[in-house]
């Protein structure tokens, strides 16, 4: 099972409302609670499973919108903590927390079209291999944890990000 939902609501830390947060805690760990609270008892049924929360480097490397990282921080906590209470089942669950991946409409395509001259200026300081990654090489890592190849892997928080910074192009 993957929970893959993510987003933040507001502003930075001081201009974003309580309802801000709490909206962007819904959306992000609240999401990943009620996706796994449905799935697991399935898993216990067939004898065990595996469990990808798909978080963020944002975590822990911080950048504006300080309620996303603390949301994505909770989930990397939670995926350690489940790991922990489902192994007896034979339930791994492990965080994959990305970088920038750049996709076709994606925020970051829209920052390059907007502004090329500071969107390569971010690649080159934040990336060791002067490029963001594509959705492609996160869902690889996904597949492979949640694969029996990676059955030793569990309560692990994987950074996809290439090297990557810092995760936002504030100050380029």
């Amino acid at each position: 099972m993957v929970a893959n939902v993510g987003g933040t609501l507001g502003g930075d830390s001081l201009e974003s409302t309580p309802e801000d947060w709490a909206h962007t805690f819904d959306l992000n760990v609240l999401h990943a609670v009620r996706v796994v609270r449905a799935s697991v008892p399935y898993m216990r049924e067939r004898g065990g499973g595996a469990i990808a929360i798909i978080s963020s480097i944002s975590g822990w490397k911080p950048a504006p919108r300080a309620q996303y990282g603390a949301a994505k921080a909770a989930e990397i906590y939670m995926a350690s903590s489940l790991a922990r209470e489902l192994a007896p089942s034979g339930i791994r669950v492990n965080a994959i927390s990305p970088g920038s991946v750049l996709f076709p409409g994606g925020g970051w395509d829209q920052f390059r079209a907007r502004d090329p001259k500071g969107f390569q200026h971010f690649e080159q300081r934040d990336f060791p291999a002067g490029r963001l990654g594509s959705p492609e090489e996160i869902a690889n890592v996904v597949c492979f944890v949640l694969s029996d190849r990676a059955s030793w892997v569990n309560g692990a928080n994987i950074a996809v990000d290439g090297g990557q910074g810092r995760p936002s192009a504030a100050g380029y």
